[in-house]
């Protein structure tokens, strides 16, 4: 899409983050706003409104090369990353609730004040991957808090390139450099999920 036309104008650091610092009133000052996600910017504007703290977060799909679903049950597996990805335009709020639309899906609002409840009519639903993150935070002493973002993948639903784990870490690293200062590894990301 647009970042593979442009890639040579963008790079994302070792956190898979590109924080370009634009907002969403057509003041970027270059390549943001024009060039780099104009669709994704303009549909999160849509959505949620005008927002100074606008961040761009990129997360990659994998294939499994051996040992598909055997780490499930504690087995090894032999992973790559993709040149797929999900895109979010995200950004903070004060409303206590995550909200996320994801190109092609309803929206997605879960509150943070219960994240640890498991609800039954959430199974195999987004919304349930984004409370087990935010309950996995927790869980790890990690802090947690509200944002919208908009997402777009190129990573396949039913694909086999883990589009729901991929979806996970990038509910991770929202979380992470929103309000942890993205001081949470990788591997450590992965463990929550």
């Amino acid at each position: 899409q647009c970042f593979a036309q442009c890639a040579d104008l963008i790079r994302f650091d070792e956190h898979g983050i590109c924080d370009l610092g634009f907002d969403t009133g057509g003041n970027a000052g270059g390549i943001c706003d024009e060039k780099i996600v104009p669709d994704e910017k303009c549909a999160f504007t849509e959505l949620f409104g005008d927002s100074e703290n606008v961040r761009i977060f990129s997360v990659p799909g994998r294939t499994e090369v051996s040992g598909n679903h055997t780490d499930h049950n504690h087995g090894k597996v032999l992973a790559a990353s993709i040149t797929l990805d999900i895109i979010s335009v995200a950004a903070k709020n004060e409303a206590g609730v995550i909200a996320v639309k994801s190109e092609g899906f309803p929206e997605d609002v879960v509150c943070l004040c219960d994240v640890e409840k498991v609800r039954e009519n959430e199974q195999y639903k987004a919304c349930a991957i984004i409370r087990g993150m935010c309950d996995g935070f927790k869980k790890n002493g990690l802090n947690i808090g509200g944002y919208y973002a908009y997402t777009t993948s190129s990573v396949l639903k039913g694909s086999g390139l883990s589009s729901s784990a991929a979806f996970e870490d990038m509910i991770g690293t929202i979380e992470n450099h929103l309000y942890n200062e993205g001081k949470i590894d990788k591997v450590e990301l992965a463990k929550i999920g």
